[in-house]
């Protein structure tokens, strides 16, 4: 077993200020957080931070300041400055992975709701703000954060509060066309959308331009595993790529519901009685005019996480039922599916390339799925207790790439409760999957006992597998593995510079990728060193070249415990 370098880094609490991999030493560059007058504890129970970076692009030329706003109707205006309150205000957002940020419940405090807007740092609104940034969201308790990643100040630029319902999750799109690039899921089940240049414009007023969709089955049922709380309350966002103002929400309930921006969200839902919850039921709104435009019930329990595929064809779930599903967005139609070895799938993510998917939860296990072939391909064990967060980096290239098929390689990560992050790589030439002859199968579950279909060459379409024996799928043992935080981790982003993580209790921390120069020093000279391709290159490219590049190291036999 290969062990950590000696030397200085002890940080608080023991942790080490760096690990290393083989491109060099990954160091803690700074640290964010809230305010400590934050109070974790409120009327639900304790909450749990979950992180998004948004990239905010330069302003276009020409543009005004104030972006359209749908039109809504003064029942939804009303209904929503009742919730939002008439204070100051500011909206959270989300990016990374598709919007897979989860929900844990929460409830309120603070009179003001969503406008009770504060600056942490005490510096004034940038009123003529209109360049782009880098910034970090994530929520705690009754407060949604906005901070600066390139600024090394550990303080947030802006705080809101919410007094009717907590934020949970939250989604941003950098192509929103009408300025309504953020997107907020509530505990309440409803969700908001807004400009997220105007938040910062603007910290010490009320949110500006927001749109209010009102969940109307959020009264209906109470779920009393959650000490009371709505079933209904969101868990979930995403905005649906290449679809200009669509997006969708799932909740505690099994139900994914889709909406669009541009709509009326005052309307009535017409949706009919689920009458098996274990059975997958998309039903379409009567009405043309308003929002929700569909229901999607998935499954019985919470969904638990969602991520779309990089080309929005593909819609990913993951639920409390364990079982991790793959749909066709547009087609609305079930492709695969596959369980956990044990209890609930918490997470997951797709590749840059969309040809993989990786999911982890309470079986402390990552899993490794692949379109091509439908069904788990690799697992990963290292992590001691539940998978919190998985995430593909797709700024990463192998050294001494050469771009073929055979041996195309990934690197991914992977943080738990157990307060490490994990790195992995997935060499492709080393879970190669035996071919066989496809039996037929059920449009639901497939019979027979565990792995009786596994190493078929493909699933029939519509078919939830069981999961397969260990013994007969491909392990992988983690590159390195880092206890990074004293809490319990939440969460988990991949940057071109850093790597951020995030625990339960809001604070985030910024490790610095090796420099070109360390990466120089580490490797001989006969190893070359690839520069970071951003995020938009990678998706451009062909599937080569997304996160697919072959290595000159295989995976490694041993942990790199730092």
């Amino acid at each position: 077993m290969a062990s950590a370098g000696s030397g200085g880094g002890a940080g608080a609490g023991g942790l080490k200020t760096y690990f290393k991999t083989p491109e060099g030493r990954h160091k803690l560059q700074y640290e964010k957080t809230h305010s400590p007058a934050v109070v974790h504890y409120n009327h639900s129970g304790k909450t749990v931070s979950q992180m998004t970076v948004a990239y905010l692009k330069e302003k276009p030329a020409g543009q005004g300041s104030t972006p359209s706003t749908p039109s809504a109707g003064s029942g939804m205006r009303s209904a929503a400055a009742r919730l939002l309150g008439t204070g100051n205000g500011n909206r959270a957002l989300s990016f990374g992975s598709n919007g897979t940020s989860r929900a844990v419940s929460g409830s309120s405090r603070i009179g003001g709701g969503i406008g009770a807007s504060t600056s942490v740092s005490g510096s004034q609104g940038m009123a003529n703000y209109d360049g782009k940034g880098t910034y970090i969201i994530f929520n705690t308790a009754d407060t949604l954060f906005i901070s600066d990643l390139n600024s090394h100040d550990k303080d947030p630029i802006k705080s809101i509060h919410f007094s009717s319902s907590n934020p949970l999750c939250h989604a941003f799109d950098p192509e929103a066309k009408d300025g309504h690039d953020l997107l907020v899921g509530v505990f309440s089940g409803d969700v908001y959308t807004m400009s997220l240049r105007q938040q910062l414009q603007d910290p010490g007023k009320k949110p500006v331009s927001y749109q209010h969709f009102i969940n109307k089955d959020r009264e209906k049922d109470k779920d009393p595993g959650q000490g009371g709380a709505a079933s209904s309350r969101c868990t979930c966002v995403a905005w649906v790529p290449e679809r200009e103002g669509i997006f969708v929400v799932s909740h505690a309930d099994g139900n994914l519901y889709v909406y669009d921006k541009s709509k009326d969200g005052n309307t009535d839902w017409t949706f009919p009685t689920i009458k098996d919850q274990n059975q997958l039921l998309i039903s379409h709104a009567k009405s043309s005019k308003g929002n929700p435009i569909a229901r999607w019930h998935i499954c019985q329990g919470a969904i638990n996480a969602i991520s779309f595929s990089p080309d929005g064809s593909y819609l990913a779930t993951v639920g409390r039922d364990g079982y991790l599903r793959v749909f066709d967005f547009a087609k609305e139609q079930l492709i695969f599916g596959g369980k956990s070895y044990y209890g609930a799938l918490l997470c997951c993510s797709w590749s840059a390339d969309g040809k993989y998917l990786l999911s982890g939860g309470e079986d402390d296990l990552v899993q490794v799925w692949s379109m091509d072939d439908r069904k788990i391909v690799a697992w990963g064990e290292g992590h001691n207790s539940w998978v919190s967060a998985v995430a593909f980096d797709p700024y990463w290239s192998a050294p001494n790439s050469d771009e073929t098929e055979e041996n195309v390689m990934y690197r991914f990560g992977s943080v738990g409760q157990d307060t490490q992050l994990l790195l992995w790589d997935l060499a492709l030439d080393e879970i190669a999957v035996p071919l066989r002859h496809p039996p037929g199968g059920s449009p639901t579950f497939s019979s027979g006992s565990p792995s009786a279909h596994w190493d078929n060459a493909c699933p029939p379409t519509g078919v939830l597998q069981p999961s397969p024996r260990m013994r007969d799928v491909p392990k992988l043992s983690p590159l390195v593995a880092h206890r990074v935080h004293v809490d319990p981790l939440s969460g988990l982003e991949f940057t071109s510079e850093s790597i951020l993580t995030i625990c339960r209790e809001g604070l985030i921390k910024i490790w610095a990728r090796p420099s070109h120069s360390e990466n120089n020093q580490q490797h001989d000279s006969s190893e070359q060193v690839v520069g970071n391709a951003t995020a938009k290159d990678k998706m451009l490219t062909s599937s080569n070249k997304a996160g697919a590049t072959s290595s000159s190291f295989k995976q490694p036999s041993s942990v790199l415990f730092t």
